[in-house]
Parts: C-alpha cells; sequence; structure tokens
C-alpha cells in the first residue's frame, strides 16, 4: 500500500524502478499528474519485464527531482507484496486444465522417467513440469510444485 503526495510531474516526480543487477533499472511507475493520496492506497504495478526468471530483483521508490515551493508527503509505504505467477498450464502436467493432486503422479514421472511421462501423456509437453522456469525439469522443480499443490 501507499500514500504518496508528490506535486504534478512538472514540479515533482516519484518512480518506482526495478533492476534485476543493480545497475540497470527500469522505470515501471511514475507520476504524470499531482498525486494526493488521503489514505492508504492499494497499488499494483507489474514488474514481470524485468523480474521474470530471475534469481534477485531490487525495487527502488524514488522521489525527486523536486522543486521547494510546495512540500508534500512523498513517499509511504507499507505492506509490500511480491508475487510470482505461474505461467498458464505450468504444473498441469496430465493436461486436464487444473492443477490438483492429479498432477502429482505424472509430476514424478516427468521428473525421474521422462521417456515414461512421454508415452503416458502425449498430449501434454514436459515442460509443463518446470514449475521454476528455469529450462530444466528437475528436483528444483519440488518446491514450487508443493507451492502450486497447497499454497506458499
Amino acid at each position: 500500500r501507499r500514500w504518496l503526495g508528490v506535486e504534478d510531474s512538472a514540479f515533482d516526480r516519484a518512480f518506482i524502478r526495478v533492476s534485476n543487477d543493480s545497475e540497470n533499472w527500469t522505470t515501471v511507475w511514475e507520476n504524470e499528474r499531482e498525486v494526493t493520496d488521503a489514505s492508504w492506497q492499494l497499488a499494483e504495478v507489474d514488474i514481470s519485464d524485468v523480474a521474470d526468471n530471475q534469481p534477485t530483483v531490487y525495487i527502488r521508490w524514488i522521489v525527486g527531482p523536486t522543486d521547494g515551493s510546495l512540500i508534500y508527503c512523498g513517499w509511504n509505504i507499507d505492506d509490500v507484496e511480491i508475487w510470482r505467477l505461474a505461467p498458464v498450464g505450468v504444473g498441469d502436467v496430465n493436461c486436464d486444465s487444473q492443477v490438483n493432486a492429479f498432477d502429482i503422479e505424472p509430476f514424478l514421472l516427468a521428473l525421474f522417467d521422462p521417456d515414461n511421462y512421454d508415452e503416458q501423456y502425449p498430449e501434454c509437453d514436459i515442460s509443463l513440469a518446470d514449475i521454476n522456469g528455469d529450462g530444466e525439469v528437475n528436483a528444483f522443480d519440488i518446491e514450487p510444485f508443493l507451492e502450486l499443490l497447497f499454497g506458499p
């Protein structure tokens, strides 16, 4: 949530910038006009263009430059949540359009016996078992698969 106060962007600038290497920053939000929140506001910002499949992501909330004519409260930030959304179909390794307990056995086949998986589920793509999106179906997919099934 945010409580933001800044003048029009001609006088005060507020940004949210994201990086996956702490050197190159991408602006994912900026004020175009005056913002005078009178209470906590839910603000959702999509950072996927920078964050997808990255092991580390940095986020900056910036105010500036500003002029000195009027003084606003700037950024006040609380309850930050960063969500990772699985691509459509990931985890649905039996291809029934649901991720549930019926995917456990095919997931284990994809993990430990990919040839048998291909034989038993010829209509499915084994990459659906690549839950963490690193391009491989391996032990690193187990924990994210369990999170898909049971939540974090």
